[in-house]
């Protein structure tokens, strides 16, 4: 028997189009069709020295010592199979995996089975590391990101013919709006004829509710075809510490590494989304910019940047005829002779156009203007300099003092949740019921998509001031604080289970509500439920990496205040923590705070725990070159 190829091995992984419709349409002749099918495949196989590493009836998985001979059976065995009813998609890739007794395991095994599953009847799918071994000239597709990584990868296509997209995770993150999007033609034009004519880090500037953020949106669409590596969304309204901004963007876009080294010379777009609140963190972001020759940055904030690089684009009111047009829109009402009126009355300003439509229902235009005149003409020359601003501000007022006291707490509640909220967790840290928040929704200060509820930023705003004023914002923030331990506490068993994906999933969209959480319970001197969150999402942070944030104030908590925090607690915190500086490539402080843990772990006779704690020390030991001391731990591991 052969022995099968190591070290540098590629993989050939093919599978059957619709296989369930083709038994269906062929009925007993499928069975015949799979056979040649099977005798076809195997004819190239053998031809070109593969190995048939496994097959599942419809689909095969073989490997090659040579990357051409991958390729060349691929191509035969298309060519054999072409004008035939079973077509099939294949995916070649090339690795170093592990040899064992049953064939081959590793990350590389699973990448090239990702890669074929992207494909398409009848395509062949290369990767980068194949074809970087071949000579033969591939079409390009750009980088792809296959579902279990978070790298993203270059795929290439043997042949001219045209396919479907690929069948991968969008390079892409964009929010669809529900609504839809009026005007701005002009404006869109401009954005994406900038971004493609060389300007690099692009600012739309404008006040709150001027509609930068959809026009950023709207231009970044248009754009996603043009940017190989993709194109991001990196919303900031809610990063408190410019020093955060970097991280974001980093899990935003999957980079383990060094954020300029995981660029690099890729073709990418990030929209920076409200960036005037870190703005300290341009200087950092120009930088990058000039360190990635293919990166654009394209960036909403209410002031500019001021530096090197940056280009300007002013983001005006919309012109009266778009003006009218989104107000009829939104209201779903045909414009009279009170519309234009009423559209000059609020600057014309998106924000403030849909939520006097939201009015629609209970006043006609004319009372809706008759109504926010007075409170128009009480705000001008007020505390806002700008006068648009001035607008913004006493139409959110007007629209607040029409809900009822039960909606106005409510409101003014959901103002401590960061990035929105799920429905139940907004009725629970608010207190509400369910028609009370459709009520607010309606009314248009409160958005939803989905199963999650969402403000714009300059609505928040507002909503935390009211929240405060009205002396509730302790109770609120200790609601949340609460709500987002629980949750931690809650998804912990599914995220060490053996499918953690939906839990990863349902953490990362809360992911800044738990660190505001983790934050308000640290302030506040309440270590022991911090801790207790930051434990608990141990199998998140080994998946996704904990922000830096969480882990300079667990190291604080950890080092000044660990006597009031349980022994149990203590020692699982010390554990993640120390796990996550293994992580980091970290040797001194992983051993000091996992032998502290490993000390805590017996005396409270945790077995399990305690193996595990030996094991990593262990490994670190051996990592120093210190053999002895591996060695001890190991078989102390052993003995339990």
């Amino acid at each position: 028997m052969r022995e099968l190829p190591a070290g540098t091995v590629t993989f050939l992984f093919t599978d059957i189009e619709g296989s369930t419709r083709l038994l269906r349409e062929l009925g007993d002749g499928y069975a015949d069709a799979l056979a040649v099918h099977r005798r076809v495949l195997r004819d190239a196989f053998a031809a070109h020295d593969g190995f048939e590493i496994d097959t599942q009836g419809d689909a095969f998985f073989v490997a090659f010592a040579r990357a051409a001979d991958a390729l060349a059976a691929a191509r035969d065995g298309q060519a054999a199979l072409a004008g035939g009813p079973i077509r099939v998609r294949m995916g070649i890739h090339t690795g170093e995996p592990t040899v064992t007794d049953e064939g081959y395991v590793g990350l590389e095994v699973h990448r090239a089975a990702r890669i074929a599953a992207s494909g398409h009847g009848g395509q062949v799918l290369v990767s980068q590391a194949t074809r970087e071994l071949l000579r033969d000239g591939l079409q390009e597709l750009g980088e792809h990101r296959l579902k279990d990584f978070s790298e993203p990868i270059a795929l290439f296509q043997v042949g001219k013919d045209s396919f479907p997209p690929l069948k991968t995770i969008s390079n892409t993150n964009l929010p669809r709006p529900a609504s839809s999007f009026v005007g701005r033609g002009r404006e869109i034009e401009d954005v994406v004829e900038q971004l493609r004519n060389g300007t690099r880090l692009l600012t739309l500037t404008g006040p709150g509710g001027s509609g930068k953020t959809r026009l950023a949106l709207e231009a970044a669409g248009e754009l996603v075809p043009d940017f190989k590596a993709g194109v991001f969304w990196v919303p900031l309204a809610s990063i408190g510490e410019a020093t955060l901004v970097p991280g974001t963007i980093a899990r935003t876009i999957g980079a383990s590494d060094g954020l300029g080294d995981h660029i690099g010379e890729r073709e990418l777009l990030l929209l920076l989304d409200n960036l005037e609140q870190v703005v300290e963190a341009a200087p950092e972001l120009a930088s990058l910019v000039e360190a990635c020759p293919n990166l654009r940055l394209l960036i909403t904030s209410r002031e500019r940047l001021r530096v090197r690089g940056e280009v300007e684009y002013g983001v005006e009111p919309l012109a009266e005829p778009e003006a009218v047009e989104l107000f009829c829109a939104r209201a779903r009402t045909e414009a009279d002779a009170a519309v234009p009126e009423l559209c000059r009355a609020l600057d014309n300003l998106p924000l403030a156009l849909e939520l006097a439509a939201a009015r629609i229902t209970l006043l006609s235009p004319a009372q809706i203007l008759e109504r926010l005149s007075e409170r128009l003409d009480l705000f001008s020359g007020g505390r806002d300099a700008d006068p648009r601003q001035q607008t913004l501000r006493a139409t959110i007022e007007w629209s607040y003092d029409l809900l009822d006291v039960k909606e106005q707490r409510s409101f003014a509640c959901l103002a401590v949740f960061s990035r929105g909220s799920t429905i139940a967790a907004a009725q629970d840290v608010a207190g509400t019921q369910l028609d009370t928040l459709q009520s607010i929704v309606d009314k248009g200060l409160v958005r939803q998509t989905a199963e999650r509820l969402w403000m714009l930023e300059t609505i928040r705003e507002f909503a935390a001031e009211r929240l405060r004023e009205s002396g509730e914002f302790e109770q609120a923030a200790s609601s949340h604080a609460e709500h987002f331990r629980a949750l931690a506490e809650r998804e912990r068993p599914d995220l060490n289970g053996p499918h953690p994906g939906e839990a990863m999933a349902r953490v990362e969209q809360d992911l800044e509500n738990i660190r505001a959480a983790f934050r308000w319970n640290i302030e506040e001197g309440r270590l022991e439920p911090a801790l207790a969150m930051f434990a608990s999402l141990e199998r998140f942070w080994s998946a996704h990496g904990c922000p830096e944030d969480f882990l300079a104030t667990v190291d604080s908590a950890l080092a000044g205040n660990g006597g009031s925090v349980d022994e149990e607690l203590r020692a699982r915190a010390l554990w993640v923590r120390g796990f996550q500086a293994v992580r980091a490539g970290e040797t001194q402080r992983p051993f000091r705070l996992l032998s502290q843990s490993l000390v805590l772990f017996r005396n409270l006779g945790m077995g399990y725990e305690t193996v595990r704690c030996l094991g990593e020390l262990a490994c670190i030991e051996q990592e120093r070159g210190r053999e002895a001391e591996a060695t001890d731990f190991a078989e102390q591991a052993l003995a339990i």
